[in-house]
């Protein structure tokens, strides 16, 4: 869709929508008085947004309140909030968009039916709903400045991308890279970035992105460090790797009592590393003893009650390499009643057979042995050599290998989960402390297995005590969700992984999906409204509720920062801004925020373009005395537009703070009237669901000054229900916007201060 702008009369919305036809069938300033002090004092790299949001007050449409300091408490500097992010949208083709809440509600016969005409291909990606921002794309740096805002205020330090699927995307994580780098020099804090690998195969990953954005120094300003260097999620374990350690044709050889089982090697190369993968029959609390020898027998390594997981790789490094040559590998049971190590069977003249039945360049299987007798089989082993390039890359990052299932919980030191069922487990260093934990939306599980969304016995956003409840009673609060994050603030872990913000699609398959409890038409992350778990704000449907939601928790595990206390001082408006130099709170916004949007839609035929964004609203202030409320308004650079523009700025003002009265809460609005080319205040409501203005309450002129970039005006007590001694309300300027229309106004247009469906909350001393 896109969004135009034109002259019209004021407080309405103007909507048109630009088609492309394809020809090819192929083609998918004045500076304030003060001018030493524009710029908001901030520091991107504090624990919390410069601009203080988090103390910016919000009601959701469900009525939940965000948390204040008097909820909450002071801001805590060493927690940390980490959120999934998705980069492939508009990566995978042009076919679509497919949404299937839709296709589902047109056609409820499709469900069931995967040979449906309204479906797309078999993989291809079908969205769950629609984003607050359409059907965008990775690219649209429009959405990426208006997500590094969105996430910056609600307190997210890092956005995860997932490249889980061994594509890195750079078509979309370059532009965002560069937005959230301009974003973070204006002034503002917004999220840094990392990097989560594919689980069991992240060499290939992890090499593209060394390659790509780290040993090329692309954008560093905007990478997520954690305990001293780059984060990156990944398990070193597996980069190191020269064969696979798939068990598939292996048989599992027991280690009975004081047994030893021997493989011996040859490499071409220095010697850097071994993995092993035991089965345990998944018996818990097994351990192993690990020994390396040289050809002459000499023990170079010896690694005791090692403790191992059912099929898991565990890694042994060394710290210098070892030459090329002969070595064996012995091991045994140290602990536990089930050890054993995986092998291949060999048939035949050992050295010939067995490099063909496990094929690895620079490696030579020499023999096998049970207690010093030759056995006719290789044991699966994995043979690291030294590599100078994997050499700087262990020595650059700092790995959280990522726990891929929801049930099992940790299964080594250092490991982060990205998504659990609940209870979920607590992740531990390798020091022993709590150190993440994970809250997801909701999780694609039946009958405690990983299965699919489009199952309605997963995991919903409702599911909550252990049951899905029935879809009438799904009332989209977040229960799942809630319930996650009340487990996560009772453990209190260092950070807390989200997901997710923006995953919106998911590949179709059908029954024959390799997930438990496949259903005819599968969709296997993503499915409808209940069966997903992305927060950025839907279209419809549930709004915004579960961004309000993650922001509420996140200021109840970081805590909020005090609010300074009010100073007024006496003003007149004159256009000269000298004495608002002493008044406090200042009540800052983003910088660099206003809307404008240019970039193609998912689909090869549409665009979006939206021109509505003007003066960049930077700071406000309030002063009074016993008869007049006196506000500030400051943009970035001179104001633009006059009375005759579309949607000039407005003052909105919730006296009651009741969301409840006037229009979207605001009792009161201060706007530009065309017709008599001055501010006027006047009394809204909201009536059938209309908001209105309330033409039986007299409209009041109000004066005001505008000079530069500052804007100033005073409005008399007399017209208003507050207290002339000690006025306390909630106020937002707003530039660009309809503010009488929906709340997805004050995110997808224009600019307001403070942004979305924030408020800034004043109360005199």
């Amino acid at each position: 869709m896109t969004r135009s702008v034109t002259p019209h009369c004021q407080l309405s919305r103007n909507y048109s929508v630009v088609f492309l036809v394809s020809i090819s069938l192929f083609t998918g300033l004045f500076f304030p008085i003060y001018g030493a002090e524009k710029k908001p004092e901030v520091n991107p790299s504090a624990s919390w947004n410069p601009v203080r949001s988090d103390q910016w007050i919000a009601t959701d449409d469900l009525g939940r309140s965000l948390p204040t300091y008097d909820d909450v408490g002071a801001v805590r500097s060493d927690k940390y909030v980490a959120c999934f992010y998705f980069l492939w949208l508009g990566r995978h083709g042009e076919d679509g968009p497919y949404n299937i809440s839709e296709i589902i509600d047109k056609h409820p016969e499709a469900k069931d039916d995967p040979n449906s005409p309204y479906w797309g291909k078999m993989y291809v990606p079908h969205h769950w709903g629609e984003s607050i921002f359409g059907y965008y794309v990775g690219e649209d740096e429009s959405v990426l400045r208006k997500h590094a805002q969105m996430l910056g205020d609600a307190g997210i330090d890092v956005i995860c991308f997932d490249v889980t699927n061994q594509l890195t995307y750079p078509e979309s994580y370059r532009p965002l890279f560069k937005v959230f780098s301009e974003m973070q020099k204006a002034g503002n804090k917004v999220p840094k970035v990392a990097f989560l690998c594919p689980f069991w195969t992240p060499n290939k990953v992890v090499r593209e992105l060394w390659r790509e954005v780290y040993s090329q120094n692309f954008y560093p300003d905007v990478w997520f460090e954690w305990k001293g260097k780059p984060l990156i999620l990944a398990d070193p374990d597996y980069l190191i790797q020269t064969t696979s350690l798939n068990s598939n044709g292996c048989t599992p050889v027991k280690i009975e009592g004081k047994t030893v089982l021997a493989q011996t090697f040859s490499v071409d190369s220095p010697l850097k590393s071994i993995q092993l993968s035991s089965p345990t029959w998944n018996t818990e609390g097994c351990s192993v003893n690990f020994r390396l020898l040289d050809q002459t027998g000499k023990e170079l390594d010896f690694r005791q009650n090692v403790p191992i997981h059912d099929n898991l790789v565990y890694s042994f490094k060394f710290e210098e390499p070892f030459a090329s040559g002969t070595y064996t590998v012995e091991l045994s049971k140290a602990g536990g009643d089930n050890v054993g190590w995986w092998a291949k069977p060999v048939e035949g003249e050992y050295g010939q057979v067995a490099d063909k039945t496990l094929p690895t360049k620079g490696v030579h299987w020499i023999s096998a042995s049970n207690n010093g007798k030759p056995a006719n089989c290789v044991f699966l082993m994995s043979v690291g050599a030294h590599d100078e390039e994997l050499e700087k890359i262990l020595n650059f990052f700092t790995f959280r290998p990522s726990q891929p299932d929801y049930f099992m919980g940790q299964t080594k030191p250092n490991q982060w989960s990205w998504l659990e069922a609940y209870p979920q487990h607590e992740f531990l260093n390798d020091k022993g402390e709590i150190e993440e934990m994970c809250v997801g939306v909701a999780q694609n599980a039946v009958d405690g297995k990983l299965s699919v969304l489009s199952n309605p016995r997963a995991y919903g956003r409702s599911f909550h005590n252990g049951e899905e409840p029935a879809p009438e009673k799904c009332d989209y609060a977040g229960r799942n969700f809630q319930e996650q994050w009340d487990r996560a603030l009772k453990v209190d872990p260092e950070i807390i992984f989200v997901t997710g913000w923006n995953e919106w699609i998911a590949g179709r398959f059908d029954i024959n999906a390799p997930f438990h409890a496949a259903t005819p038409v599968s969709f296997v992350d993503q499915f409808n409204e209940e069966f997903s778990r992305d927060c950025e704000p839907m279209k419809g449907g549930h709004g915004d509720n579960y961004y309000y939601q993650l922001i509420s928790n996140i200021r109840r595990f970081k805590g909020v920062s005090q609010p300074e206390i009010a100073k007024p001082n006496d003003i007149v408006i004159d256009g000269i801004f000298n004495d608002w130099i002493e008044v406090k709170p200042r009540f800052y916004d983003t910088i660099s925020d206003p809307v404008h949007r240019d970039s193609r839609s998912w689909g090869a035929n549409q665009r979006y373009i939206n021109n509505t964004g003007r003066n960049d609203l930077v700071e406000a202030r309030v002063s009074f005395d016993s008869k007049y409320l006196y506000f500030y308004l400051r943009t970035e650079d001179a104001i633009q537009g006059d009375f005759n523009s579309s949607n000039w700025i407005t003052l909105l003002l919730d006296v009651d703070e009741d969301v409840k009265t006037g229009a979207n809460g605001n009792d009161f609005i201060i706007y530009a009237n065309p017709k008599k080319e001055r501010f006027e205040l006047v009394a809204t409501v909201n009536h059938n669901g209309q908001n209105k203005v309330d033409t039986s309450v007299q409209t009041t002129p109000v004066e005001y000054k505008i000079n530069g970039a500052e804007l100033e005006m005073k409005v008399p007590f007399s017209v208003l229900p507050l207290n002339p001694k000690k006025p306390i309300f909630r106020f937002k300027w707003a530039d660009g916007v309809d503010v009488l229309g929906e709340w997805s106004g004050f995110t997808t247009d224009g600019d307001c201060a403070p942004n979305d469906r924030y408020y800034y909350r004043y109360v005199a001393p």
